[in-house]
């Protein structure tokens, strides 16, 4: 994503990356999405970064401002895939990191975060229904600007220079599909959609429709497009990792959809998982339920009609499959290994030898 580096405002230093951005569009070529539906359909695939999510973006370019500005390291909250970023990054950049997680964070993603070293602390407060995450998040967003470390918040509302390395992904989109119509994006904190919309703004384009999707046991940005952009009152119902954030970090998420002309989508849970098992099924696309997110809102568009004949449409795939061990067995479904001698094999194959 460097050689974005005039755009991001920020030379990169020489060591501290891990091959972060570049990520491919893929085409849909499944029965359901890649068919004659009268509109095309491509994968962005955010979940290819090395951590396995587009957060990498934000964390490379925080371990650029910690290098530029000699800051101490770098604090913050996280559900899981931010803090596997910037845990991966603080060890290759050689500075410390605190983090102050969720209290139901997916093992996989916490032992993501510990493999790398870094300080954790699991907030039972954080996650839990109507969580005081934007108080704690304020809290160490004043502590890291008065002692010298970078508030590693992915919302612009905390860390806007940092949030510019997702800006990246419109950057690259702008070449890869310059005709985009739509792109459909995941909400959780609302960094992203913002930062998408920003990144098309910041090269002088007009942006494609930009679409969030959050699932509707957390309805933050629909409040936010209503005019409510305070901590939800009820408790967060969806069991979604990465997208249960009871306030927007990023205020932008709102004119990113109103002034793009695009809109707000709420999925069911079970419409994210049925999204994440097409995926894998149709498309060889291995994501986890908040990768699949934007897929889900796409194909609820598709029923209400919202989707035009010609539209060229682009998904965010967000994060990888391999976060969220439990989310993979339920996608097996009924498709278990069967243990066998090896006797058996030759008779296995013999039976595989017929016409096709």
């Amino acid at each position: 994503m460097w050689r974005f580096a005039d755009l991001l405002g920020l030379t990169p230093p020489r060591t501290g990356f891990l091959g972060e951005g570049d990520t491919p569009l893929l085409a849909a070529t499944g029965s359901t999405l890649g068919g004659p539906a009268g509109a095309s359909v491509s994968f962005k695939a955010e979940y290819q970064n090395p951590t396995g999510s587009f957060k990498d973006r934000i964390a490379a370019m925080a371990g650029a401002i910690i290098a530029r500005d000699g800051l101490r390291g770098a604090v913050g909250t996280s559900s899981g895939n931010g803090g596997a970023a910037i845990a991966a990054y603080g060890a290759r950049g050689d500075f410390p990191v605190a983090l102050f997680t969720v209290s139901g964070i997916l093992e996989g993603k916490l032992q993501q975060i510990l493999a790398h070293g870094t300080l954790t602390h699991i907030v039972t407060q954080l996650g839990s229904g109507t969580s005081d995450a934007g108080g704690i998040a304020t809290a160490i967003a004043a502590m890291a600007n008065e002692q010298g470390w970078l508030a590693f918040l992915t919302g612009a509302r905390y860390a806007p220079e940092a949030m510019r390395g997702a800006e990246t992904i419109a950057f690259e989109l702008a070449t890869q599909r310059p005709a985009a119509t739509a792109v459909y994006v995941p909400v959780g904190g609302g960094g992203l959609v913002a930062s998408i919309w920003r990144g098309y703004r910041r090269m002088g384009l007009i942006p494609p429709r930009i679409v969030g999707v959050q699932p509707a046991g957390c309805p933050t940005l629909s409040r936010g497009v209503q005019g409510d952009l305070g901590v939800l009152s009820e408790p967060i119902t969806t069991t979604v990792s990465g997208l249960q954030v009871p306030i927007l970090f990023d205020f932008d998420a709102v004119p990113a959809v109103t002034e793009s002309g695009g809109h707000v989508v709420e999925v069911s849970d079970e419409q994210i998982w049925g999204a994440q098992r097409l995926l894998s099924r149709e498309e060889g696309l291995f994501v986890e339920p908040a990768g699949a997110a934007a897929t889900a809102g796409l194909l609820a568009d598709i029923v209400a009609d919202e989707v035009a004949f010609g539209d060229d449409v682009v998904v965010v795939l967000s994060g990888a499959g391999h976060k969220d061990p439990t989310s993979a067995n339920r996608l097996s479904g009924g498709n278990q290994a069967r243990r066998i001698e090896a006797a058996q094999v030759s008779a296995i194959l013999a039976g595989m030898t017929g016409p096709q």
